[in-house]
């Protein structure tokens, strides 16, 4: 096992989920401060760039991280890591080699989230310094199909020595203690960090997670982003998709003919877009409910979370959820 508190120079071996437009300057200094480490998540370009000198100059010089969804990552984004002092990056489904050489270049440790260990090896050997590990049950964008049970001891296996870090289903002491026990060096927990005051998630999209029971993984929420994603079933998800969450074929290539659009939450035409969405036709993009939209929306737009919702009954202050974890 790693000291990842030492390598990452963290209190407490505790990772906040980079969940998309939800975890900003709020969460992440919460997170940071109490030891573990906050992530800024992907955000549209200037966006991204100015949450990272707000959580900059909040820290003082405490360790937080930026992460760089690669299907939506533009030169703005990784200019601001760069330039900026955030001393980890994560990234997460897709790979870049000359992103991965300038991180390096410029001093920044580089996790890769990944979902098999055929790409945690890829990624270790074009530089990474450890890898995420994510268990299908995890929500939002999966990456793999294994659940973290299998994964994660395959990938502490033939990384003994650097840093392996696990998710999916983290969400309390326990399911902490258990993935420390399949190998991981540190725990990352996004869901449950999505039920706490810090996340910038619309009030109605925390109370559908402390409401439901349930999850599904489905292809729907994919105009520019067509891969399997986990959320809970709401009104579009029931008219479009089975009860498994599987989704018309022919919806395949309906969303591969907007590939045109494929980042369009870092465009201006995305709110647009997005108040396109509603239940007569399944063009449905990868957008969250967000603060500034109405909370109908909540329908028609992804309500990501993990398999762990079902535990999750209360919104709690990310200090104590830090806490818990560790």
């Amino acid at each position: 096992m790693i000291d990842a508190c030492d390598r990452l120079s963290i209190e407490k071996p505790v990772l906040q989920g980079a969940m998309g437009a939800v975890a900003r300057h709020d969460l992440v200094v919460a997170v940071s401060k109490a030891g573990g480490l906050g992530t800024v998540s992907y955000l549209p370009p200037q966006m991204f760039a100015n949450e990272l000198k707000r959580v900059e100059q909040s820290l003082g010089g405490t360790t937080f991280a930026a992460n760089l969804l690669m299907p939506f990552t533009t030169d703005v984004h990784v200019k601001a890591c760069l330039e900026s002092s955030v001393p980890i990056v994560t990234m997460f489904y897709g790979f870049d080699q000359k992103i991965v050489s300038a991180l390096k270049a410029a001093g920044k440790t580089v996790l890769f989230q990944v979902g098999s260990l055929k790409e945690a090896k890829r990624v270790i050997a074009a530089g990474a310094d450890g890898v995420i590990a994510q268990g299908f049950e995890a929500g939002g964008h999966i990456r793999g199909k294994k659940r973290l049970s299998e994964l994660l001891p395959e990938i502490r296996s033939e990384f003994p020595d650097h840093i392996v870090c696990g998710a999916g289903g983290v969400h309390d002491s326990a399911s902490a203690d258990a993935c420390r026990r399949l190998g991981a060096d540190a725990v990352v927990s996004g869901t449950r960090f999505l039920a706490t005051p810090e996340a910038a998630a619309h009030p109605a999209y925390k109370q559908r997670l402390v409401e439901s029971v349930e999850t599904v993984a489905t292809n729907l929420f994919g105009v520019g982003w067509r891969d399997p994603h986990r959320v809970i079933p709401n009104a579009a998800v029931k008219k479009w998709c089975k009860a498994d969450g599987k989704d018309p074929l022919w919806m395949a290539g309906l969303h591969a003919m907007t590939s045109m659009v494929a980042k369009l939450s870092s465009t201006d035409n995305s709110a647009a877009q997005i108040a396109k969405q509603s239940l007569r036709s399944p063009l449905y993009t990868p957008a969250s409910l967000s603060p500034e939209m109405p909370a109908e929306m909540i329908e028609v737009v992804a309500i990501y979370a993990g398999e762990c919702v079902r535990e999750i009954n209360d919104i709690r202050p990310a200090s104590e959820i830090v806490e818990a974890l560790a």
